[in-house]
């Protein structure tokens, strides 16, 4: 397994994890990870994490002021 395809992988993997890749994308991204121990490992690794910032921010909100600000910074872009 090249680098190359580690790094491509690595790139890529958020969106995979979104469910935003397209479906050659996503055939390519489990093809490697299922033949490439060290991304397997590190695909792991962020769907465990993702699991656990959501679990930790279950329930909670932002503060009403926050949105706010976000949305008027957003409407100036």
């Amino acid at each position: 397994m090249s680098g190359c395809d580690c790094d491509d992988l690595l790139e890529r993997l958020w969106a995979y994890m979104d469910g935003e890749a397209d479906d050659q994308a996503r055939s390519h991204l489990v093809a490697h990870i299922e033949r490439c121990l060290p991304c397997r490992q590190q695909a792991e690794f962020e769907r465990r994490l993702r699991e656990i910032i959501q679990y930790k921010c279950r329930g909670e909100r932002a503060p009403e002021t926050l949105r706010i600000e976000l949305v008027s910074l957003i409407i100036r872009s």
